[in-house]
């Protein structure tokens, strides 16, 4: 059977398999944990170009872009790890966030299972998904973007997407490429260290990456009653610690097997695999395609409060 493996800088722990044949799919998803160790990071990405059973590698805990509007920035690190695999597909997840997510805010939106207009919306890094974050711009969510916060620590808000344009094409050149990634995103299992609490306060919706929000969300139990979370890559385990901290609805871009959501970049990977093609040349309407006979075409919801589950039909 085909393989897809995400190599990731988060614990060995957190491992897991996931097979998609009883869905008609000959395939394998896996994550593969090497904790913060990049040698071991490059090593398992080598074996694995080498492996005829794998089919597509995602880098996983690793961004291997940033994006600013229409311009593109790589990161200097996750760029080496990804030149290291030369003969297989490798996807850190930005097509999905580019084209896909977007795609998943629009839907829930006009479904009415997302709530925008005029609501107080906290992306916590929208350099990381932009085009989250110009969906939820376009539905006229009263924005605020964190990425000065959450990425580099300076605790000023950013509000409108312009304006973080500007900001993003002015330092994104040179953070990409001098500043250690380690220190722009949460890596491996970092210690979760409360912050911001006055913009989760402030937040009816908070959306982005789920390494941002867990990290630093308030640990009280009922501190985000009646928020919504829309985000990805959750565990049984980060469910439930919303659920503990009050958060009415999570909304998921990426399908869940067996309680667990996936990683963009597994996604993407899994993508490439099915459709034999390099990920730069996929459009939504492929990735519709493939995602649509398993049931991965439409968002996933939760309502964390009395355990209903919904989705759009």
């Amino acid at each position: 059977m085909r393989r897809v493996v995400s190599v990731s800088l988060g614990s060995a722990a957190r491992n897991w398999e996931a097979d998609l044949t009883p869905h008609g799919v000959p395939l394998c998803l896996e994550r593969r944990g090497v904790g913060l160790d990049y040698e071991a990071y490059a090593q398992a990405l080598r074996e694995l170009d080498r492996d005829p059973d794998v089919a597509a590698i995602g880098l996983g805990g690793l961004n291997r872009y940033l994006f600013a509007g229409r311009h593109r920035y790589e990161l200097r690190k996750p760029g080496e790890m990804a030149r290291l695999v030369r003969n297989k597909p490798v996807c850190d997840g930005s097509l999905l966030k580019q084209i896909w997510e977007p795609c998943v805010v629009r839907e829930a939106a006009e479904a009415g299972l997302l709530r925008l207009r005029g609501r107080r919306t906290l992306m916590v890094c929208g350099v990381d998904r932009w085009g989250m974050a110009a969906a939820l711009a376009e539905h006229e969510a009263d924005l605020v973007l964190g990425d000065l916060m959450f990425a580099l620590g300076v605790p000023l808000p950013v509000r409108g997407l312009a304006h973080l344009e500007r900001i993003g094409r002015s330092v994104l050149p040179s953070v990409t490429r001098c500043v250690p990634f380690e220190w722009l995103y949460p890596t491996g299992e970092s210690r979760d260290v409360p912050k911001y609490g006055r913009w989760y306060q402030w937040a009816e919706v908070i959306a982005g990456d789920w390494k941002f929000i867990g990290k630093h969300m308030p640990a009280e139990a009922g501190s985000l009653a009646g928020k919504t979370v829309v985000t990805n890559t959750t565990t049984p385990a980060d469910v439930a610690a919303l659920r503990h901290r009050g958060v009415e609805v999570l909304i998921t871009t990426t399908p869940s097997l067996d309680g667990r959501s996936f990683g963009t970049n597994v996604i993407e990977a899994a993508t490439a695999a099915l459709t034999g093609r390099p990920v730069d040349t996929l459009r939504l309407t492929d990735l519709l395609e493939h995602f649509a006979p398993l049931g991965w075409d439409r968002p996933r919801v939760e309502h964390l409060q009395i355990g209903a589950r919904d989705e759009i039909s």
